[in-house]
């Protein structure tokens, strides 16, 4: 009876911890014209299996000329104690995250996504991992997938970003590791928020890829940065070519300035789009010049678009997609390339 007694009193405890220590996280989410992915992002934090009253939803407004401001209103009136907006005139995406961190009463501030749905098991996930670390742990992210229902455009750009031709684990936002291991970034990633604010958080002068370089000044001050493959974000990838070519052009001028900023960041492949970008337009003055045959070019572009197919074939099994991933194949690289390119020669940094 006595063991009885006591094993329900260790019970109750347990539990009563374990209920007493759940710390708050913030959500940090920059949004401008979003009407199409808001309303799910939000309801898959809202699912997510952890207190709301524990979480809170802080939105930086950009000015949207769709209906995402109405959305988000909606969501704000049912649920006032969770999400809240300001403004973002600027609409550049780390002033916006800083304006969230500047008003976050969370102990963890989520990087999050207008365009992303969470698994129910994320914060759980996460926190352990940090509850349990004996580091000096700064953040723990998870992979980020494409969800299945997507448009054609969405989808095979999402297959051809999963190959070795569109990068797999190169471009780091898009890896996707079967273990639990270090690296020095990843997307959707949960951070401790004094670590965020004793470096300075989101550099503003990056438009796109402020968490790589933000991660980056985490690891020069000792910290970690852990991936985990135990929970998945769903993250909607661009619906439209031009949205495609858009994306990676941002990519290449922020990685330029990263390495700008931090030249020991910089390694080999970064310099595979831009060296490829170079490569077509020698190859083209030397035809017309005639310096080398025609069916020399011919042949490498019979070989890119054979390496593109059979690459995306091992991914994806859409006969579609398997077709047109040269095409991805070409935008990824030509716009991440111009991008760095851009990047590299841009005065401001």
């Amino acid at each position: 009876m006595f063991c009885l007694t006591l094993n329900i009193i260790c019970l109750i405890l347990f539990f009563q911890m374990d209920h007493r220590y759940k710390p708050k996280v913030s959500f940090l989410i920059p949004v401008l014209n979003e009407e199409k992915t808001i309303a799910k992002s939000l309801d898959s934090i809202l699912n997510i299996d952890y207190p709301n009253e524990k979480k809170e939803i802080l939105l930086a407004l950009g000015k949207s000329s769709d209906n995402t401001d109405v959305i988000i209103e909606k969501y704000k009136s049912k649920y006032p104690t969770i999400v809240r907006t300001f403004e973002n005139h600027s609409g550049n995406t780390s002033i916006g995250r800083n304006i969230c961190i500047d008003n976050a009463t969370g102990e963890f501030l989520m990087n999050y996504s207008a365009h992303a749905i969470a698994e129910r098991n994320l914060l759980k996930i996460l926190l352990g991992k940090h509850q349990s670390a004996n580091i000096n742990l700064a953040s723990v992210g998870c992979a980020n997938i494409s969800p299945e229902k997507q448009n054609f455009v969405a989808e095979t750009a999402s297959t051809v970003f999963s190959s070795f031709i569109g990068g797999k684990n190169v471009f780091v936002q898009n890896a996707e590791f079967s273990e639990e291991r270090f690296t020095d970034h990843i997307s959707f990633a949960l951070y401790k928020k004094n670590p965020v604010i004793e470096v300075g958080m989101f550099d503003p002068e990056f438009w796109c890829g402020q968490d790589a370089e933000l991660d980056l000044r985490l690891i020069q001050k000792g910290y970690k940065i852990l991936f985990t493959p135990e929970t998945r974000v769903y993250h909607y990838k661009r619906s439209t070519l031009k949205a495609l070519f858009k994306q990676m052009y941002r990519y290449g001028v922020a990685r330029a300035k990263m390495c700008k900023k931090h030249p020991k960041t910089l390694k080999p492949f970064h310099l595979i789009g831009s060296s490829f970008i170079v490569g077509i337009i020698l190859i083209i003055l030397l035809m017309v010049f005639r310096f080398i045959p025609i069916w020399i070019p011919t042949f490498m572009l019979l070989l890119y678009v054979a390496v593109s197919m059979i690459s995306t074939f091992t991914v994806g099994k859409k006969l579609l997609g398997i077709i047109a991933s040269p095409i991805f194949a070409f935008i990824i690289h030509i716009g991440y390339g111009l991008g760095f390119i851009r990047g590299l020669f841009n005065r401001k940094l």
